[in-house]
């Protein structure tokens, strides 16, 4: 008789939890919220968080993201593009799938922007100077662009890509006049199809004689913001800004996290990304035990949540730490999971909905044989079809 009472008082609160609304309509409502959110309101009570589990399972979301990993060989390069799937598809045993893989002759792959791709290469025709070329994988095409730069000059260079039009935007971290606060860029813009040297205003330059800045500290992917209109980058010590509207720079000193290791240790490691909130910029600061997560809001850090990075597969006892070994190298806005390199040959995916970490992806090598080929760099990658040509038309290039 207790046990029938308690049953009938859940099925009340269940019906109350829900304000009486057929299962159908539930789902209706749950598949139109965004995954942040549900995973938010999965805290609310058990109901709803097994209403949303149950909801997941059966209508897994989809999604055009991926990565494009970069491949060096002994004698050639290799970029390969993977399609991520949804976690939680009971039938599907597969967190990715080989799209392609292309071999090219390009020896440097420099930045990944919503389905286009910019390469780098050293013309020896022309005595040292850099060649970029902009490929648009989905669609398989590739532009080269005008010789830019000669190979002496330190630069780090960054793709941004709006409607049909594309610029690319490099900074020489080695040519800044203190006095003036001005430091040497070029920027390529696709509507002119000429680079053009200038000079930016950089804001908050005593950051750059901060004790532990290294100015060559600059080789993670950039994140660019359709919302702010701003590039950053980590620059060692520093988160660095770029508006693209009024052309300055800006500095920020990125958060302190307690750790065994100093950040001259970790900054390879260090990674950035845009959240599902517009606008707002994720810093990823690995340590040994896991990984903080800090919010940048246009002028300021705030602390997240942190990230502990447990056994891969308990079976295998796959244990790692961070630092050099683990690079967070994207984060999925769709299926709310964070990617991390663990050094050589393996990716994992960490899920902010479940809280689980699992190997998505490894690169099997001859034990006995000599090593030929490492994953150079990782990018996120957009399967998006993006018309390289579209951009060269109106302005009388063949």
């Amino acid at each position: 008789m207790a046990i029938a009472m308690e049953t009938e008082q859940e099925e009340e609160e269940e019906m109350i939890e829900l304000g009486n609304l057929s299962n159908h309509i539930v789902e209706s409502i749950f598949t139109k919220i965004p995954l942040k959110s549900l995973i938010q309101l999965k805290t609310v009570s058990k109901t709803w968080r097994n209403s949303i589990t149950n909801i997941r399972h059966c209508y897994p979301l989809t999604t055009s993201t991926g990565f494009v990993l970069f491949l060096k060989h002994k004698t050639y390069q290799e970029s390969v593009f993977m399609k991520l799937h949804d976690q939680t598809q009971k039938n599907f045993p597969k967190f990715c799938t080989f799209h392609s893989s292309s071999t090219h002759k390009f020896p440097y792959l420099i930045d990944s922007f919503n389905g286009v791709l910019l390469y780098a290469s050293e013309n020896n025709n022309n005595n040292g100077f850099w060649t970029y070329s902009v490929s648009s994988p989905v669609l398989d095409q590739l532009i080269s662009l005008p010789i830019s730069h000669h190979i002496s000059r330190p630069t780090c260079s960054s793709l941004v890509l709006e409607s049909n039009l594309f610029q690319v935007i490099s900074f020489f971290w080695e040519e800044v006049d203190f006095d003036t606060h001005m430091m040497n860029c070029m920027i390529f813009e696709s509507n002119s199809w000429k680079w053009r040297e200038t000079q930016i205003q950089i804001l908050n330059s005593q950051l750059l004689q901060s004790d532990g800045f290294i100015r060559g500290q600059c080789f993670n992917s950039s994140v660019f913001s359709r919302e702010q209109r701003k590039l950053y980058w980590i620059w060692s010590l520093c988160l660095l800004v770029y508006d693209i509207d009024f052309e300055v720079f800006t500095l920020f000193s990125l958060p302190k996290n307690n750790s065994i290791r100093s950040r001259k240790d970790v900054y390879y490691s260090q990674f950035l990304y845009e959240s599902s909130e517009g606008g707002v910029i994720q810093f990823c600061d690995p340590v040994n035990s896991g990984v903080f997560i800090w919010s940048f809001r246009g002028s300021e850090f705030k602390f997240d949540h942190f990230v502990r990075l447990v056994s891969i597969n308990d079976d295998q006892d796959l244990r790692f730490k961070t630092g050099y070994s683990v690079k967070p190298c994207a984060f999925n806005k769709d299926l709310q999971v964070l990617y991390l390199h663990v050094l050589p040959h393996t990716i994992v995916a960490y899920s902010f909905e479940t809280q689980e970490l699992v190997q998505i992806w490894s690169y099997e090598e001859d034990e006995e044989e000599e090593e030929v080929c490492w994953v150079f760099k990782i990018f996120p990658f957009l399967f998006s079809s993006v018309d390289l040509f579209a951009c060269k038309k109106g302005i009388g290039l063949s």
